[in-house]
């Protein structure tokens, strides 16, 4: 196999795995917040006072959001993935057409 080859080849089934394995983590990320907001009216059934507020509002303003964060941001790796991976395909599809033109042309000469 020439080094080109090598330095060049696009892997479509490890990009296509580690998509699903991103979504993977995305739904168990979903799930871990989806959790977390559960507990906060146990605790807050259980534990009164300013302290408990501070919890409740605390798993609000800055672990929900930073969670959300998260999900969004491997919501976008997939994005770009498959971003890229259109990208490829699209410059297969050209080069391809430049070298059957090339061909064309050559066997026209010849």
């Amino acid at each position: 196999m020439a080094i080109s080859n090598i330095l060049f080849q696009f892997v479509r089934a490890a990009v296509q795995e580690q998509q699903q394995r991103i979504q993977q983590q995305q739904q168990a990320t979903t799930q871990v917040m989806d959790t977390i907001k559960s507990y906060v009216p146990m605790v807050q059934a259980s534990w009164i006072g300013g302290d408990a507020d501070a919890f409740a509002a605390d798993v609000a303003k800055k672990i929900i959001p930073a969670i959300t964060q998260l999900i969004a941001a491997m919501a976008g790796i997939n994005l770009n993935l498959v971003s890229a991976t259109e990208i490829v395909d699209k410059a297969d599809a050209e080069c391809t057409s430049m070298v059957n033109d090339l061909a064309s042309t050559f066997q026209s000469i010849i």
